[in-house]
């Protein structure tokens, strides 16, 4: 082989062998590259693996944290979630009974004609013996005939509320015919309603209020009675009941009595000392003494009226009321006043008599008057000063006024007295009778002729006095005394005088009444309510939907607010 060719074999081996060991160079580098990273990457796994067996042995420390306030969260949550379930059974409870019991009644009326006065409520609260009332009809039935009616029972709704010894029902005569037998004497018809109590096993008290008792009519319709000397009752009478006569007559009604009628009632059966007062009629009397009635049966007296000439003093009688006869008693009628008074020697007995200058002579009625110490005399009481008298000097106006029987006034009283007559005391005392003057004029009256205006009398003249006779009880000396209040005018206690509200004549009477009859006091005087149009009632699909509104929906929002506290709460 020739040297250029060995000498180009050693620099071709020379070039294969400088390739192989640049190849293994290349891989050495590689492996050494790719050691390194798996030495970077054993750190970080190393590094990894720390942090996590780091972070294993914290996490339950973290979680035993995070456990105990999501405990914290979910106990509050379920204790909140308890309280507000509790809260809505004890609203629905409280809610169901409360309309179960007391009716959801919201006086919205412009008048508050389904509200009682704040006597009545008093009163109400006060009675302490159990009263049934009884309405003689379907409930339905009753509460569609009127407004009237409708307010009728909210009233009675309001009772049982104040008072729980006080119930109700309704009971449909045609279905319990017989029920009306269970009321002796009193002749029940639909739509009575009727207040009763048993005081004793052999005692039952009842009242009646009819429809007509429920409502007051418009001066118009009672003057146009008046003029053809018919009263309401004769009218009512007449027509067949209060139901027929409402058909015809009920644009007359302007007010509602309820209020005053129930009240009545309950006084009536519940008072322990009931007292019977009966106005006498016959011989053709000053003044009928309508308002008078009202007022005294409004206040618990049981009412009565009887003919004189045809009919005798019923024994439970406790007052007897003369309205001023224009034309005099015979002695039999007379007799029967005085033997009323006496009774058997034991007095106890109580009389009004009032007189009228519209009175013809009446000398039977005057001698028996005398006979108790007292004479009404002729004329008028008038008055000198212009404060004295209201608008003419025969009306007049005084503040002289003794304090005896003046228990149920709240202030001291202004009377006004309509064309008196003077009243003169024929003796103060005399054996077991005596005489006392009540009202008073000012020293400076006078009494005058009607007719010609000549001054028969000058100096203060008397308008009320009270004759007393008196026996006494041989074991301990206590007096019981009969009594004659006398009035010198009967129109000082007509309708449209005992409605002033200026003056005090109402409530005066009732208190002098109540005093001499030994009437248990009640401190309130009852008066109707007016009733206007233009007023909202609240229906009963109204009643109904905030009944729901109490009942359920109130109760479902407070679940649904409670479930979402709570799982906002459980997932904090």
């Amino acid at each position: 082989m020739s040297k250029d060719n060995k000498e180009l074999e050693k620099e071709t081996s020379a070039e294969g062998g400088a390739s192989a060991s640049g190849s293994t160079l290349d891989e050495i580098v590689k492996k050494q590259r790719e050691g390194k990273l798996e030495k970077e990457s054993e750190k970080i796994s190393d590094a990894e693996e720390t942090a996590e067996e780091e972070a294993y042995v914290k996490a339950p420390k973290e979680k035993k944290k995070t456990n105990i306030r999501q405990l914290k969260h979910g106990m509050m949550a379920t204790v909140l979630t308890l309280v507000f379930v509790a809260a809505v059974v004890l609203v629905n409870v409280i809610a169901t009974v409360i309309f179960e019991r007391y009716p959801l009644t919201l006086d919205l009326t412009k008048e508050k004609k389904y509200s009682i006065s704040d006597q009545s409520e008093e009163y109400v609260k006060s009675i302490d013996t159990d009263v049934t009332v009884t309405v003689f009809s379907t409930e339905d039935n009753f509460l569609a005939l009127s407004d009237y009616t409708r307010q009728a029972v909210e009233v009675l709704k309001k009772f049982r509320q104040y008072n729980d010894r006080i119930s109700y029902r309704f009971v449909d005569i045609d279905s319990n015919p017989d029920i009306v037998k269970d009321y002796g004497t009193d002749t029940v018809t639909s739509y009575d309603i009727m207040f009763e109590t048993n005081p004793t096993a052999d005692v039952k008290r009842t009242r009646k209020v009819t429809l007509i008792d429920l409502l007051s009519f418009k001066d118009e319709l009672l003057t146009n009675l008046n003029n053809y000397g018919m009263t309401l009752d004769t009218l009512v009478s007449q027509m067949g009941s209060p139901l027929t006569f409402l058909q015809y007559y009920g644009v007359y009604v302007e007010a509602s009595r309820a209020d005053e009628a129930f009240t009545s009632a309950l006084m009536a059966v519940t008072d322990p000392n009931p007292v019977t007062a009966v106005f006498v009629t016959g011989r053709k009397e000053a003044e009928k003494l309508e308002y008078l009635q009202s007022l005294l049966e409004a206040n618990g007296y049981q009412v009565k009226t009887i003919d004189i000439t045809k009919e005798e003093i019923p024994a439970e009688t406790n007052l007897v009321v003369v309205p001023a006869p224009t034309v005099d008693y015979l002695p039999e009628e007379v007799k029967k006043l005085s033997d009323y008074l006496d009774n058997d020697g034991k007095m106890g007995k109580q009389m009004l008599y009032a007189g009228s200058i519209r009175q013809a002579e009446t000398p039977n009625i005057d001698e028996f008057m005398e006979e108790w110490g007292i004479k009404v005399g002729t004329g008028v009481i008038c008055e000198q000063s212009g404060d004295n008298y209201y608008r003419f000097p025969y009306y007049t106006i005084t503040t002289d006024v003794s304090t005896n029987f003046t228990q149920d006034l709240n202030a001291d009283p202004v009377l006004l007295n309509c064309m008196s007559r003077p009243i003169t005391l024929l003796f103060d005392e005399r054996n077991n009778n005596g005489t006392e003057a009540y009202v008073k004029s000012t020293p400076n009256a006078y009494a005058a002729d009607m007719k010609t205006g000549e001054q028969l009398n000058k100096g203060q003249q008397i308008y009320t006095a009270v004759a007393s006779k008196a026996v006494f009880s041989s074991e301990d000396g206590k007096g019981t005394y009969s009594n004659i209040i006398v009035y010198g005018s009967v129109e000082t206690l007509a309708d449209s005088y005992l409605s002033f509200t200026q003056f005090s004549n109402r409530e005066y009477v009732l208190s002098l009444i109540n005093g001499v009859t030994h009437k248990t006091s009640t401190g309130i005087t009852i008066e109707p309510k007016v009733i206007e149009g233009n007023v909202f009632d609240l229906t009963d699909s109204q009643r109904s939907g905030l009944q729901w509104t109490f009942t359920l929906i109130i109760p479902a929002v407070v679940l649904v607010i409670g479930g979402i506290i709570w799982l906002r709460r459980k997932n904090r």
